[in-house]
């Protein structure tokens, strides 16, 4: 299929952003939930998962593939496993998609060639690393040097919704790079700061054991 080329995909619009490659587990209980799993699962399809955010539905998301059905529960509840297959922008949206239950939407897959810099991939994993070493995280950095893509550290680097977002619709990849490693360079002053404050309250109301200097 041509990227740009236009197709009808299923919708499970959620308040969270899945990205390409990052697996998700969800509970599915509703019955147009229930109804769109099952005919993905039967069929070999994919669904979109698209931002709900602030009232809102946002008109980019990931296509994700059902990798996994865990637990199909008596009511017809079940537990799934997922996996972000790559991103893509809504045309246009249904809420109803008849005769099925649920929404789906008009969408295309967006371009997205270019690699990543070498370089620029280890200024990043340093300045995650000490991310982790500020947050106390036990994660070894080198999980992620294998198929690096700026999605893959997206969830660890601190990005609010909102900032997930807008890394969801940047559609280079250098760009996408720059803007996680801006926002390092904010977030790990503000860590620092924050820890600094912790250990300073955590002196007050001690007894301090302090040796006067020798004058």
């Amino acid at each position: 299929m041509d990227p740009k080329e236009n197709f009808i995909l299923p919708q499970f619009p959620l308040s969270l952003v899945a990205f390409p490659g990052e697996k998700v587990n969800l509970h599915i209980f509703e019955p147009r939930y229930k109804q769109l799993i099952n005919d993905c699962w039967s069929n070999g399809t994919h669904f979109g998962i698209a931002p709900f955010h602030k009232g809102q539905l946002i008109f980019f998301g990931t296509e994700m593939k059902v990798t996994a059905i865990s637990k199909v529960y008596e009511d017809g509840k079940m537990d799934i496993k997922t996996e972000g297959v790559r991103v893509y922008q809504i045309h246009n949206f249904e809420k109803v998609h008849h005769p099925k239950l649920y929404a789906a939407a008009s969408v295309s897959h967006l371009i997205d060639d270019e690699q990543s810099d070498p370089t620029t991939i280890n200024r990043l994993l340093k300045l995650l690393e000490e991310v982790f070493e500020l947050l106390k995280i036990d994660l070894p950095i080198s999980r992620f040097r294998n198929d690096f893509t700026s999605y893959k550290i997206a969830h660890h680097v601190g990005l609010n919704m909102e900032e997930k977002i807008r890394l969801l619709t940047i559609r280079a990849e250098s760009q996408r790079l720059k803007f996680i490693e801006d926002h390092l360079n904010q977030f790990i002053p503000a860590l620092k700061k924050a820890e600094e404050l912790k250990e300073r309250a955590s002196l007050n109301g001690h007894f301090k054991n302090l040796q006067s200097p020798d004058f």
